[in-house]
């Protein structure tokens, strides 16, 4: 079972900060109280806990009474979650509707030429970011792709969009090959929920990430944190075009495709 920190750090997923976490659930764990009430409780700033609780409300999460004082509740989980769900699923709606119209338009800016041949280099900070640089890059994919990284990242894509992106690709022709090492024999089954076309067990250089594209793109990282936040903000990674990187990345992934067992073996 979770504990209030696990859960505060889901919730987190779902838009609520540490101050929204811990008001959501100390009004399911206490039940209905006053503000003033609530902020003593739980040891919470009084106009942290105002704040808190306009936020709360508009998301659908509680419910307040047009007494004085006024008097807070917290929705159901189920109807609470469904309601934050429903409103993402309206934005990014809106978002596809808006989208053709916006990408016609800013063609038509005017740009600078662009220059073909040249190798970039960026940066890309923040986890959910990187994961939706992945995603992307998957998606469009119609090549090999090798993802050579941690059990625990791997269990971490699982919760994001990639195992779509995955199936997406399949339908383009492309192929994902996952290539990670497990220090336990438990979470072995888990790392397959992914759903790459085929995933090997092999002893990787370092605590890294490695997505190379053959002749395409590459996005790595250095050593990576274990912890499952999705929105962890300190996770890095380096994204490139450069045929060299990408060759030399490729070719080491290959060389450790070889000597990795595959995943369905150590399951037989």
């Amino acid at each position: 079972m979770s504990t209030e920190s696990n859960l505060a750090t889901e919730l987190s997923y779902f838009g609520l900060d540490e101050t929204d976490s811990k008001m959501y659930l100390g009004l399911l764990r206490i039940g209905s109280l006053t503000v003033g009430k609530i902020s003593t409780k739980l040891e919470i700033d009084r106009g942290k806990a105002y704040r808190s609780l306009n936020k709360l409300r508009d998301m659908g999460l509680i419910t307040t009474t047009f007494s004085n004082p006024t008097i807070c509740e917290a929705v159901t989980p189920s109807d609470a979650l469904t309601s934050v769900i429903q409103r993402k699923e309206d934005e990014v709606t809106t978002m596809q509707k808006l989208s053709r119209k916006i990408i016609t338009e800013l063609k038509e800016l005017k740009r600078p030429e662009e220059i073909s041949e040249v190798s970039s280099i960026s940066i890309v900070q923040g986890r959910s970011n990187i994961y939706s640089r992945i995603g992307k890059m998957i998606q469009e994919s119609s090549k090999t792709i090798y993802i050579m990284t941690t059990a625990e990242d791997v269990l971490r894509m699982y919760h994001t969009a990639i195992p779509e992106k995955i199936k997406l690709c399949k339908k383009n022709g492309g192929t994902v090959k996952v290539l990670t090492y497990a220090e336990s024999d438990n979470i072995i089954p888990l790392i397959d929920r992914l759903g790459a076309h085929e995933t090997r067990i092999g002893k990787l250089p370092s605590k890294s990430r490695v997505i190379v594209e053959e002749k395409g793109q590459l996005i790595m990282s250095g050593s990576i944190k274990e912890t499952m936040d999705l929105n962890e903000d300190t996770d890095s990674i380096l994204y490139t075009n450069s045929a060299e990187m990408i060759n030399n990345m490729h070719s080491l992934c290959q060389h450790l495709w070889k000597k990795a067992k595959p995943l369905k073996v150590l399951n037989a």
